[in-house]
Formats: structure tokens, C-alpha cells, sequence
């Protein structure tokens, strides 16, 4: 049983490749939405080719289909070939969003861009997720994740305090929140439909997605003319936010003055003439963390937690991820969920973090490549078993073309 929720009712053509499309299409499946994954013919998704790899070596799985491509149905269709775009073109008519994570001006290429699509059907909404925009100096460059965080700046905050080489977020920042940030353009579009009866075009790139989510850093450049460099493992405006050395690991505090200094027996630290107003702790932010650091480097990390915990200071373990799905509260949580998979039995994922109240049914595994093509063709459409094999056979014979095509990565 597929995903009951507050979207169901809602079809989905997504082109969404890469790390972006398939979160932005990931959260409205587990949220109901029908998504038809548009998939090249053999090829697949890009993402395709990333690992690591489990399971059969000819039809191995990897981590970023698993992590991303649930309550999805792959339907293999090639747009350059008459009858996979008239295929395509016949879904629309029966769909609500037409959402792509692909570079400006390939969705116009293939048939597929808002213009061509509103003719075909005035109510469909259309969503683009690209690296710089639909126009401008960028708009037809190839962009990725961490092309966008170094272009926007974010990437000069990550490091030690004091500079050196830059170091990469491990998680994809650009990518994510673009793709939160569809979806929450595809829900508001679908609830205006309701009222108005059209559809609409929706943009977002990756670079405006990484400036949006460093409002706070930009205000601090802002209204201080200041550069800002490194952020280091602590917070870069309020004092004693951040992780902190003890004798067997880490914490991460949360802000507690002056509570904090009375815990750990520092209360003169309260009137030091160097700390004892805002201004002064943030002007003195390092001396003072670094004092802080020193009195916890005496205590064992479960002792803190216990301590601190006690006194109701804000506190965490900065744990891998080995122990953060072992914490009590990871599991109360249920925050994982296992899937089965027809050939890889049974895969263990992350659960969707929005939680819905009457949400129903079991998730549905990743695909495989072209894995819901007839079943999306004749069930919705009502193509004839001809119709089918005339579209696999020019597919095939396209194939060799089509390969030379994704080969450039068209994202």
C-alpha cells in the first residue's frame, strides 16, 4: 500500500536528478504525492552511479537511490524519440506538476519547458530547480552542490578559527534546502490552483538558496562591514553556543549564562569586568569560551551530560553516527524505517521528519530504472500492449545517441 497522506490525490512528473529533485520529490511522496519518476532508458537518474553499492554487481543499488528515491515509480521514457515525448506529453494531461532538477534550458530541448506544457494543459504547474537561474551571466553553466556553496560564500565560513584551507560541508547544504524549498513552492502553487483553476511557474536555484539560508551571516557583513572568516566549532555571535572539548569527547552547549558558571564552580567568571555585560562577552567571546573549555576538559562527557541535564543547561553529546541511532531519543522517535526491496530485501532509511497526523500505508522501495513503464502507460493512459513496444523499440534504437547526450551530465 502506497503512501496515504495529505497530497495524495496529487500526480508528479519529476525529471528530478541529482541530489536536489530527488529530495524535493522524496518529501512530497512521503507526504502522498503519485511521484512518476521520468528516467532515461537504461541509464536512469545519475544518481544511479553513485555509491557505495550493495547487492548484485550487474543490478547493484546505491546509497544516494536509497536514501532518496522511496514511493517513487520509475517510468523509462526517451523525450528526443516522437512516441517518448508523445507519452510524456499524454502523462501531463493527467498530471499536476512537471518538476526538474536539470540546467536552464533543457526542459525547452526535450518539450518540456512551462511554456510548451501550460498549452498541453493550463492548470499544470511547472517547478525548476537549476544551479544559477533561468537567465543571467550563469543561467547556462553546469552548477552542483558545492560549486554554489563556494560561489555564495558559505564554504569561507566552514573551517578552523583563524583560516586556512576550506573545508567542505558534509552535508549538502545547496542541494537540501533547494529542495525543501520546491517543495514548499509546489504545495503552496497546488493550494492556489484551488482557488484560481491555473497553474503557475515556479523557480529555484541553488545559488539564491545558499545566500537565503546566510541571511544572518550577511547581516552581520552588513551592519558591521566585516568580513566574516571561519566559524570554527562554535557559534559565531553568541557566546558558549557550540562544541566543546571534555576529557573523553565532545559536547554541544547551548547558551546559559550565567548558570553554567555556577555548575562548574566558575561564578567568578560571572563579575569579571571582561564578561560582565553582553557587549564585553562578545567582544571577549574567545577568552571565554576558552576558559569555559578548560574547566570541562576535567570532566568525563557522561558526567557533564548528567550534570548539566540536572541543572536544565541545554546539552548534547556530539556523537557519530553509529551512536546517534543508538540515542534513546532517535529511537522513541521511530526516525528510521525499513523498506523491501523485490531484490535486495531489506533496506534501512531515515523517516520523514514531517509528521502528519493520519498518514497511512508503507513506503515504497526505490525503483529499478524503467521499472513502472507499463504498469504507468497502460494503467493511466490505457496504452495498448502495440503502443508500449512501439515506444521501447524506438527507444532502442535511440539508445546509442541517447547515452552520448547524459554523457555531458545535462544538470
Amino acid at each position: 500500500m502506497a503512501i496515504k497522506g495529505p497530497l495524495t490525490g496529487a500526480r508528479i512528473l519529476s525529471f528530478g536528478s541529482a541530489h536536489a529533485g530527488n529530495y524535493c520529490a522524496k518529501i512530497l511522496g512521503d507526504l502522498g504525492a503519485e511521484i512518476l519518476k521520468i528516467e532515461a532508458p537504461g541509464r536512469g537518474d545519475i544518481i544511479r552511479d553513485l555509491g557505495p553499492f550493495a547487492g548484485d554487481p550487474e543490478l547493484a543499488i546505491g546509497s544516494y537511490i536509497v536514501a532518496m528515491c522511496r514511493n517513487m515509480k520509475s517510468v523509462a521514457l526517451d523525450l528526443y524519440t516522437e512516441s517518448g515525448r508523445r507519452a510524456f506529453h499524454d502523462l501531463v494531461k493527467a498530471s499536476d506538476v512537471v518538476f526538474d532538477n536539470y540546467r536552464a534550458g533543457v526542459m525547452e530541448r526535450v518539450g518540456a519547458d512551462y511554456d510548451t506544457l501550460k498549452r498541453i494543459s493550463p492548470r499544470i504547474i511547472s517547478c525548476s530547480i537549476c544551479g544559477y537561474g533561468s537567465s543571467g551571466p550563469y543561467s547556462h553553466r553546469p552548477s552542483f552542490d558545492d560549486i554554489a556553496a563556494g560561489l555564495s560564500g558559505m564554504s569561507s565560513l566552514c573551517g578552523e578559527r583563524g583560516g586556512g584551507r576550506p573545508i567542505r560541508s558534509p552535508v549538502a547544504i545547496a542541494d537540501i534546502s533547494a529542495g525543501m524549498q520546491a517543495a514548499i513552492g509546489i504545495i503552496s502553487a497546488l493550494y492556489q490552483r484551488e482557488h484560481t483553476g491555473k497553474g503557475t511557474r515556479i523557480e529555484v536555484n541553488l545559488l539564491d538558496v545558499c545566500l537565503s539560508v546566510m541571511d544572518t551571516h550577511y547581516a552581520i557583513y552588513y551592519l558591521t562591514g566585516k568580513v566574516p572568516g571561519p566559524q570554527g566549532s562554535k557559534h559565531p555571535t553568541t557566546p558558549l553556543l557550540g562544541a566543546f572539548k571534555c576529557k573523553d569527547g565532545y559536547v554541544v552547549l547551548g547558551p546559559s549564562w550565567p548558570r553554567i558558571c555556577r555548575v562548574i564552580n566558575r561564578e567568578d567568571l560571572i563579575d569579571d569586568p571582561r564578561f560582565n555585560s553582553p557587549a564585553k562577552r562578545f567582544e571577549n567571546k574567545e577568552l571565554l569560551e576558552d576558559a569555559l573549555e578548560r574547566e570541562l576538559e576535567k570532566y568525563d562527557r557522561e558526567a557533564i551530560l548528567a550534570l548539566f541535564e540536572a541543572e536544565d543547561i541545554a546539552v548534547g553529546p556530539l556523537n557519530n553516527m553509529e551512536q546517534a541511532l543508538a540515542d534513546p531519543q532517535v529511537i522513541h522517535n521511530r526516525a528510521t524505517i525499513t523498506l523491501e526491496h523485490p531484490a535486495y530485501g531489506k533496506i534501512q532509511n531515515i523517516a520523514n521528519a514531517i509528521k502528519v497526523q493520519g498518514i497511512e500505508g508503507t513506503p515504497i522501495s526505490p525503483p529499478l530504472v524503467g521499472e513502472h513503464t507499463e504498469e504507468v502507460l497502460k494503467g493511466i493512459l490505457n496504452y495498448s500492449d502495440e503502443q508500449v513496444k512501439k515506444l521501447n523499440e524506438e527507444a532502442e534504437k535511440h539508445s546509442e545517441e541517447l547515452i552520448k547526450l547524459h554523457a555531458r551530465r545535462m544538470v
